[in-house]
């Protein structure tokens, strides 16, 4: 471990750990950091994406798309699969140590020690630092991912952006966000503001709709929903989709997407709308360009193919709306194949809708306990839920040691034609992508 690491590490555990998206006065703190830090974010153009599932395949599409076309980009995303640095990228690489610690420097020499730099929690410090070295980067774009919910989030404390997307907006994070769609979508919306432009992703509940047409036009903003779209998929397979579409804003074109999974179509159709805002508002996008970083994407735990015969994936669904798409998905990929679940939840996190999505694809189930997160749901809890609620047969359950185990379990009981699918939260499927070598 070099200086800069050690550095990074000591840095990383004096931090504040906790979650204070909950309190209202955390946005307006932001601010005024970043008036004192001369406002870093007003050094680039920001695309902004809020949502509650889709962030990460959006912001990964547009990101290679501008840098494909020769932009440098900065993206700011969570949650990280094995290295917290992966939050902050730069051109597609995770951020350097010594970069990182520039960053921290100049923030926390120029704020000194005020109270206001005591109480950041680490997802602040993250989105403060994003936002610092993006502008020392001198990067063109910024793709800055909302971490949970809009209105009170860190990411929310820029000036208006060049461009505000919304992804599919569902259930998630209730406890915080409201028990209800108008609730969660009300919250999402806070991140419009006066001077953007609004991209709204199809497939929305009508609620949804209204509230961001409603907040939008209270602030002026034009906003597009992507919608009547024609899409046909010519050809999925493990390697990727095909897929021909067009629509009010998409040219008809065919593109060779590198995902798999139904639910990347929506993204797919938000990101080539965005795109050809971008173009219209004096960003130069050559399409050639625009085919190969599609064709060449990769995003890390959604619906990541790890091995083949028996077929494993990684796939970072946490929601009852992710579960949905998952499923659908491994119906249109895989039909007629036996498909194994290695589960793993956070306990605050609805869990029984997701199970009414899995189990009654599942031939087996390995229930674990997802490492190292003080949220985790203990895999005995989640073992008597599946078998008294859902009366899952008791043959086909099984509760292995550890993720070495499960795995190694599922392995041995699948055929080379099934599928082996880790899933349940990010947190437990990253510690497959690091104990597994993949």
């Amino acid at each position: 471990m070099n200086e800069d690491q050690q550095t990074y590490q000591n840095l990383i555990a004096k931090m504040n750990h906790q979650v204070l998206v909950t309190q209202d006065n955390r946005v307006t703190i932001l601010r005024k950091i970043l008036v004192d830090l001369h406002y870093p974010d007003q050094s680039y153009k920001i695309i902004h994406i809020a949502g509650t599932n889709g962030k990460g395949s959006t912001g990964a599409m547009l990101g290679a798309i501008l840098q494909e076309n020769g932009y440098h980009v900065g993206r700011f995303s969570s949650p990280a699969m094995l290295d917290d640095r992966e939050q902050i990228k730069l051109d597609g690489q995770m951020i350097s140590y010594k970069a990182f610690l520039q960053a921290y420097q100049f923030i926390s020499d120029t704020l000194g020690n005020r109270d206001q730099v005591a109480s950041l929690s680490i997802f602040e410090w993250f989105t403060l630092i994003a936002l610092v070295a993006f502008k020392q980067a001198k990067v063109d774009f910024v793709i800055l991912e909302v971490g949970l919910g809009g209105k009170n989030d860190a990411t929310n404390a820029i000036s208006a952006p060049l461009l505000t997307l919304f992804t599919h907006i569902d259930y998630d994070h209730t406890q915080i966000l409201g028990h209800t769609i108008r609730k969660i979508a009300t919250q999402k919306s806070g991140i419009i503001k006066s001077g953007s432009s609004v991209i709204v992703a199809p497939h929305q509940k009508q609620i949804t709709r209204e509230v961001l047409r409603t907040v939008a036009d209270k602030h002026h903003v034009a906003i597009h929903f992507v919608r009547n779209i024609q899409l046909k998929v010519l050809n999925q397979d493990q390697t990727g989709t095909q897929v021909q579409i067009s629509g009010p804003l998409i040219t008809k074109q065919v593109y060779q997407l590198g995902l798999i999974g139904n639910f990347q179509l929506d993204n797919l159709a938000t990101v080539l709308s965005a795109v050809t805002w971008l173009r219209q508002n004096g960003t130069s996008l050559d399409q050639q360009c625009v085919y190969k970083a599609l064709s060449q994407l990769k995003v890390p735990g959604r619906m990541q193919i790890i091995q083949q015969h028996p077929t494993v994936i990684l796939d970072g669904a946490h929601n009852p709306d992710g579960a949905k798409q998952l499923v659908q998905s491994l119906k249109s990929l895989f039909p007629n194949r036996k498909i194994h679940f290695l589960l793993g939840f956070l306990a605050d996190k609805n869990y029984f809708e997701m199970l009414k999505s899995y189990l009654p694809i599942a031939t087996d189930v390995y229930v674990n306990t997802p490492s190292q997160h003080q949220r985790a749901l203990d895999k005995e809890c989640l073992a008597n839920v599946i078998r008294n609620e859902f009366h899952f047969a008791n043959v086909h359950l099984f509760e292995p040691n550890d993720s070495h185990e499960a795995l190694a379990q599922a392995r041995q009981r699948s055929s080379t034609n099934d599928v082996i699918i880790i899933t349940g939260s990010f947190y437990f499927i990253k510690q497959f992508e690091g104990e597994f070598h993949v």
